[in-house]
């Protein structure tokens, strides 16, 4: 019986399986995680709001997303044993996404002695605007890397999906007024509808 097998075959068939794998069977936490970074995103969005509001010191925003997000990254790897560093045989995605968005900072140095030259609010968001467009940029590439975990499309849409709207709402929020006042609410709840929506995708079988 078993030699009727063709190994080519089978080998074809366990591809399409796999193929057909969500980001959620294949790393069972994953929609979770994605849920607790929202949660992060929006703690970060609400409290630097109050900052915009107050016209608070320039450093006091990324003491709060890096404490934030230091605090997350110290769960994630304590309860999911989550790595954040290159992957040794196989990319990881999230290094991936965190070497982008960390690329923010760098271009945000490049421009700052052109800072001055704009009030606070346009400042803030200019800066809020360039983070958003390369955090979108990871996510645009994140979710083209998952093609070689053979992640279905769908799931891989997610993480399309979720960049256009952070690169669309990056464009955004420098060049339109109302958000100059608002950039950090409408970044927090962005995001969060993205990950809720996203969370209903991923779990979806």
């Amino acid at each position: 019986m078993s030699e009727d097998v063709d190994p080519r075959a089978l080998q074809q068939d366990l591809d399409r399986i796999k193929d057909a794998m969500g980001i959620a069977e294949r790393y069972e936490s994953a929609p979770e995680q994605w849920l607790l970074f929202s949660v992060l995103v929006a703690a970060g969005s609400a409290v630097s709001q109050v900052l915009l509001f107050a016209r608070a010191a320039g450093f006091w925003y990324p003491v709060v997303w890096v404490g934030l997000f230091g605090a997350g990254s110290l769960v994630l790897s304590r309860r999911y044993d989550y790595a954040f560093g290159p992957g040794h045989s196989e990319p990881n995605v999230g290094f991936q996404v965190l070497v982008v968005y960390f690329g923010s900072f760098a271009a945000l140095s490049a421009v700052d002695p052109f800072l001055p030259e704009l009030g606070y609010l346009a400042d803030k968001a200019l800066a809020l605007g360039l983070v958003a467009v390369m955090l979108g940029l990871g996510y645009l590439v994140a979710g083209e890397t998952l093609k070689a975990y053979r992640i279905r499309a769908r799931d891989r849409y997610v993480l399309h999906g979720g960049g256009l709207l952070l690169v669309a709402l990056g464009v955004a929020i420098p060049t339109v007024d109302v958000l100059h006042t608002w950039s950090y609410a409408a970044f927090g709840a962005s995001y969060v509808v993205y990950a809720a929506a996203s969370y209903l995708v991923l779990t979806r079988t």
